[in-house]
């Protein structure tokens, strides 16, 4: 099984084809048939054969696992629910684990770990944020967490003319255009899916944070956007307490913060395995290279974009209503 991400090519060897089917069903939209794989991930349903590897020191722990670090291999144990091998000479990494839960989270971390890796080597930027388009633009919503993000993107594939480019993570080019990055839309709330029949919809029971609901990306396949873009408006989403929502105008400079926070520094994106799996935790964004890279293809995104800020208000319904209108009057 082969998935090609803008460029990067991974291969997953499974023993199980209900097995495969479970980890690849937030790629999609990326299967292919042919193409040279730049990292191989073999997953295997049973627990860490501890005795075959050597004696290594720990190099250091978080909340959910140990990392032990050799200069050929290194292993992040995830405290017995199951672990992830890599061996550094082969470009290989190996999954292990019995709950098929854990699997499933393991493989999706690790192949976005891998392709964070690959676009910060390829001058592609991440940015967490909700990307729609609508009359061949970009639309970019990045939005904090508890605002709403995966309501706002279920209500706004209801709305004519509106397509998905990614729920979370769109991609920006070297030269400041959008790639659709679509994935699956995710919600801890059950009752938000109600409507999507059941054989798109699955859940995963995650290590650290519980459960949560995830809508295969096949449900919309009308409704996704599948070119670059070049032309970006870029809004900004703030919260009140109390009052309608809102859309204006604002200067560049306003959106700088939120690009640092969302893009340059990534918060919000899953950078875990990256760091566990570079040199060292703190590797990703100590690089003074990888910075400035970020930097430079956040700084054209800011310049191709137009910006605005929009006031979110409780009603959920509103919300869409303000934006889709605001949208749709733009030249």
């Amino acid at each position: 099984m082969l998935i090609e991400m803008h460029g990067l090519v991974l291969e997953c060897n499974t023993g199980s084809s209900e097995l495969e089917a479970q980890l690849i069903r937030p790629f999609s939209l990326y299967l292919v048939e042919e193409g040279t794989p730049a990292v191989t991930i073999v997953v295997i349903e049973e627990a860490l054969p501890y005795e075959r590897y050597p004696s290594i020191e720990a190099s250091f722990s978080t909340p959910r696992n140990v990392v032990y670090d050799s200069k050929s291999i290194k292993i992040v144990d995830y405290f017995g629910k199951g672990a992830v091998v890599e061996d550094k000479d082969k470009s290989l990494f190996t999954i292990f684990g019995t709950n098929s839960n854990f699997l499933q989270e393991a493989f999706y971390l690790l192949v976005i770990s891998i392709f964070g890796q690959f676009c910060d080597r390829n001058r592609l930027l991440r940015v967490h944020a909700m990307a729609l388009s609508y009359n061949d633009k970009a639309i970019l919503l990045p939005m904090p967490p508890g605002l709403g993000k995966s309501t706002m993107a279920f209500a706004m594939l209801e709305e004519d003319g509106f397509k998905l480019i990614s729920d979370d993570e769109p991609v920006v080019s070297a030269s400041g255009s959008i790639l659709p990055f679509a994935l699956r839309i995710g919600t801890l709330d059950p009752k938000e899916i109600e409507s999507v029949p059941k054989e798109y919809v699955y859940s995963i029971d995650r290590m650290e944070f519980g459960l949560k609901y995830f809508v295969d990306i096949a449900y919309w396949e009308e409704k996704l956007e599948h070119r670059a873009l070049n032309e970006v408006i870029f809004v900004l989403a703030r919260r009140v307490l109390n009052g309608p929502p809102s859309i204006k105008a604002v200067p560049k400079r306003k959106i700088l913060k939120s690009l640092l926070r969302d893009a340059v520094i990534g918060v919000g994106l899953y950078q875990g395995l990256e760091f566990i799996l570079s040199n060292s935790a703190w590797s990703t964004v100590s690089q003074i290279g990888t910075v400035y890279r970020r930097s430079v293809v956040a700084w054209k995104l800011l310049r191709n974009s137009q910006t605005y800020q929009m006031t979110l208000s409780r009603d959920i319904r509103a919300n869409v209503q303000v934006f889709s209108d605001f949208i749709r009057k733009l030249p």
